[in-house]
């Protein structure tokens, strides 16, 4: 699934192929195995675990191909899987299906190395108005589809019951306002012992970017101006400073979250308190739930999914992290690889992959279908939260893993070092003119 930004090579078709690179892409080029089966290759930067959830959709397309096989050919590291996909492309000897990341498209776009899926996918079993418009959305360039969809989430809070239970709190609600936020996390923020550190936290704050971006939505702000051009007058602007200041504040002025580790990108201290019991509100996305789903079902732990909070005057906005199954134009099996991209997108397939709890749905009726047996209520909550959300700016521009990078000093300037958010922000967004004009 497409989740968080990371940094990683700009797509480059010229880019340097390697020998080994290149000795890989040869041995594939014939596109057929040693048994004279047409071979189809996938990509993919998924753990083994979530590959193996992409098994049955490819084994029910090669009984439905005779003659056909689908080799697997997973990269771990999704920098490194990057730039393999890229190498094999430029080379000419692309896989025949590789997984898209939402914020790799608007590289990919630009290069116009991925086929329109657009023309194809009925024929493919695959009709286009089945996904979430919004979701697809991210994928589509004008009339053009560049992947179909498999699985995404939006980014939402998640609160614990039974601290709510416990401070006698009522649950929060989705059209919740700052102000209703913070009145929350102060009430449960407890310090027992009053040595002034709280045994239990109201929130966190979080320095990485996809866990506020939706804060600063929600407050009426932005990080870039329409056109992603620029930031200033937008992460510097009156409703992103609010934002940022409300955000920042909750854990320097109202003590309701400890403090950002400033020396790690991903400390975990966040998630560890949450799981233990000692954090009300979390931000984050579906892909929390794997790591608790035993705790959820025996009852060991009670969770609530609720939308960001929102300033006055502003709605509630959440950005949608996807992925989708893409085809390059050069793949030597169009056809073929374009049905098998429809079959590791379709129905059957999310169905089959809901169940690990990674992610939702692209197609509404799935999604919908699937909540309705969740005895949790957390997919219907996360459902609820589809129709507020947006594609996030990486989805939109190609420069965005560079813009990322610099968003998490804002926090650590700010809560760290005591800096005016202000300030900060107007130097960041004069940084991120400078990456965006290159």
């Amino acid at each position: 699934m497409g989740q968080r930004a990371r940094r990683g090579p700009t797509l480059r078709l010229t880019a340097h192929v390697t020998g080994a690179a290149l000795a890989l892409a040869a041995l594939a080029a014939c596109g057929r195995g040693a048994d004279d089966d047409i071979v189809l290759r996938m990509t993919s930067w998924q753990s083994p675990q979530e590959n193996v959830l992409d098994r049955p959709a490819v084994q029910a397309f090669e009984r439905a191909h005779p003659g056909v096989r689908v080799v697997n050919e997973p990269v771990s590291n999704q920098a490194e899987y990057r730039e393999k996909v890229i190498t094999a492309i430029a080379s000419g000897s692309p896989p025949d299906v590789l997984l898209l990341d939402g914020i790799d498209v608007p590289s990919f776009a630009e290069a116009g190395v991925l086929l329109n899926l657009t023309p194809f996918a009925a024929r493919a079993g695959l009709a286009l108005d089945q996904f979430f418009p919004n979701v697809l959305s991210m994928f589509a360039r004008g009339d053009s589809v560049l992947a179909f969809p498999k699985g995404f989430s939006p980014v939402v809070y998640y609160y614990n019951r039974a601290l709510f239970d416990a401070a006698h709190v009522p649950y929060p609600k989705d059209d919740w306002t700052f102000d209703d936020f913070l009145r929350t996390a102060k009430a449960l923020t407890i310090d027992r012992d009053g040595d002034g550190t709280p045994e239990q936290w109201g929130t966190a704050v979080d320095r990485r970017f996809h866990t506020w971006q939706a804060m600063i939505w929600s407050g009426g702000g932005d990080i870039l101006a329409p056109d992603g051009r620029h930031a200033t007058g937008a992460l510097d602007g009156p409703a992103t400073i609010r934002a940022l200041e409300f955000l920042t504040s909750l854990a320097i002025v109202h003590k309701v979250a400890p403090p950002p580790n400033a020396f790690r990108a991903v400390s975990g201290t966040e998630t560890r308190l949450f799981y233990s019991g000692r954090l009300a509100l979390l931000p984050s996305g579906h892909w929390l739930l794997p790591n608790i789903r035993a705790q959820l079902v025996r009852g060991q732990l009670s969770l609530g999914v609720v939308a960001f909070p929102h300033a006055p005057g502003a709605a509630p906005v959440t950005p949608l992290f996807a992925s989708g199954w893409a085809v390059p134009r050069n793949s030597a099996h169009r056809k073929l690889a374009v049905e098998l991209a429809a079959a590791l997108a379709g129905a059957e397939a999310q169905r089959h992959r809901l169940a690990a709890g990674l992610e939702l749905s692209t197609m509404p009726a799935v999604q919908e279908e699937f909540a309705s047996k969740d005895s949790l209520g957390l997919e219907r909550a996360f459902l609820q939260q589809v129709a507020t959300g947006r594609p996030p700016w990486g989805a939109r521009i190609a420069r965005f893993r560079e813009v990322e990078a610099q968003l998490p000093d804002i926090i650590d300037r700010a809560v760290i070092r005591g800096e005016k958010v202000a300030v900060v922000a107007h130097e960041v967004a004069r940084r991120l003119d400078e990456i965006l004009a290159r």
